[in-house]
């Protein structure tokens, strides 16, 4: 028994390449469900649990290549919607948390990317790349804190009046499935209050308000009486329900 306490040498934390993705991906999961749970987001929720599947697969099967190159894939696909978002609302001076969640989110999958990238070309070195991972994990903080300064500095709030009419977003359903006014000058205020974009379509006007995550958006347009539809026109979403009438008297 000695012996083998003699013999014994404590692992060292390897924060190399790998382990950014571990906590990438730990962080990335946590926000979803969050969000998804303060949302009551399915589609959030839906992906969440993915993600959740992905992340225990890195960690019971670590420093496995298959496990991190299917991470990275979410790693991509939830930057493809959160980055453009994050500066979609920023230019727009929307709401604080409509910047700075999709601008975590972007930020810890860009951090998660590079720490794939990192791992695949170290040709699955758990130990590689421990200076720079750990700058990259404090360069994201400090993008981190910018953005939440930014956010708090620029944020505003929106008003309507006039022939305007509200609409938003909901787990994937629109607040309202029949809209009237008055003919004339007509302005949509559209709120997309869910984690992925979506957009208050009417074909027949050529009007496309494009939402993205937690962002506001109006546009005033110039509509003759009549009846039209409206629909999200992201894939799938009409077809599960994302539609409904405007009447213009």
């Amino acid at each position: 028994m000695r012996r083998k306490w003699q013999n014994f040498k404590p692992v060292k934390a390897q924060f190399g390449w790998f382990w950014l993705v571990q906590v990438a991906a730990t962080v990335e999961t946590g926000l979803l469900f969050l969000a998804g749970v303060y949302l009551r987001d399915a589609e959030a929720l839906a992906l969440a649990f993915v993600v959740l599947l992905t992340l225990g697969w890195i960690f019971f099967r670590p420093g496995r290549i298959v496990p991190v190159v299917v991470r990275s894939l979410v790693f991509a696909d939830v930057a493809f919607w959160m980055i453009p978002a994050t500066f979609s609302n920023a230019v727009n001076h929307s709401s604080l948390g409509s910047i700075l969640l999709p601008g975590i989110l972007g930020t810890t999958a860009i951090v998660g990317l590079l720490g794939a990238a990192g791992f695949l070309i170290s040709r699955g070195n758990q130990a590689a790349g421990s200076r720079a991972a750990r700058g990259v994990a404090a360069l994201a903080l400090a993008v981190i804190l910018v953005v939440a300064g930014f956010a708090a500095a620029t944020a505003s709030t929106t008003t309507i009046s006039g022939n305007a009419v509200a609409i938003s977003a909901t787990n994937a359903r629109f607040s309202a499935t029949t809209l009237t006014v008055n003919h004339g000058t007509v302005t949509v205020d559209f709120t997309n209050n869910d984690l992925f974009w979506h957009t208050f379509t009417v074909s027949a006007l050529n009007v496309d308000i494009r939402a993205p995550v937690k962002g506001s958006r109006q546009l005033s347009f110039t509509a003759p009486p009549g009846t039209y539809e409206f629909f999200c026109a992201i894939p799938g979403h009409k077809q599960i329900g994302m539609r409904g009438t405007l009447i213009i008297h």
